[in-house]
């Protein structure tokens, strides 16, 4: 794997970080979901000690389940995103992947043309097993200025949307805030060294886009002097 150290400088970066804050607010607001995994971690003791709270938790993390089986095997981005869309506003359940989809839509709507879906990984030789990655078991979203080659990626200057943990930033900052605020969540340990690997990104036909524009205006970043500038790193 090729490892990628894509610095790059920032115009207008509290604009940039508010753009990106953004959208991690409107996955929150537009499509409030029940995360079955977050909400084990947040309220770990309860959750064991209550069977009714239990119950729902697997009846949510089950229904979960089904709803990535019938997607899993879609090729068209446009279809695995509608079934996204169900899961989000019908069955009300997903966990990070749900919500970086829903990032990642939001922006493409918004005209952000490099956006990468990104799983975290730890890449300690010490901890690598043969030639793979330790995967951490989550996605963000990744805004870079320039389109990313290799499918690896260590910390750097590019942004990191994480409407699963409701937080984004400067990739660095937020692997800072993973280690320090998110570590038990997240399974990161003292001689974790978190890199990110590039996953399959949902290449949207622009019609398509315009799709989801008509569908879901209230995503539409609103209009203003600043609209042409949304989420542009220079």
């Amino acid at each position: 794997m090729q490892n990628i150290n894509n610095s790059i400088s920032f115009t207008g970066s509290r604009k940039f970080l508010r753009d990106a804050d953004w959208v991690c607010r409107k996955v929150k607001s537009e499509f409030p979901m029940i995360s079955p995994t977050r909400v084990y971690y947040s309220n770990m003791e309860k959750v064991q000690s209550d069977k009714k709270y239990m119950s729902f938790i697997m009846k949510k993390s089950i229904q979960l389940q089904e709803d990535r089986a019938d997607r899993h095997f879609l090729s068209s981005a446009y279809k695995f995103m509608k079934e996204v869309l169900y899961s989000a506003t019908v069955n009300k359940v997903g966990n990070c992947s749900e919500y970086v989809s829903l990032a990642e839509m939001i922006s493409k709507m918004n005209g952000v043309k490099n956006c990468y879906r990104l799983s975290l990984v730890d890449a300690n030789p010490k901890n690598i097993s043969n030639t793979s990655k330790k995967k951490l078991d989550h996605t963000v979203l990744m805004i870079s200025k320039n389109p990313v080659e290799g499918d690896t990626i260590k910390p750097d200057e590019s942004l990191i949307i994480d409407p699963w943990l409701g937080i984004s930033g400067r990739m660095k900052d937020v692997v800072s805030r993973y280690k320090l605020e998110f570590s038990k969540m997240l399974k990161i340990t003292d001689d974790t060294e978190v890199a990110f690997k590039i996953s399959r990104p949902l290449n949207f036909k622009d019609f398509e886009i315009e799709t989801f524009k008509l569908g879901f205006p209230n995503l539409i970043y609103p209009k203003n002097d600043e609209t042409s500038e949304f989420m542009k790193i220079i």
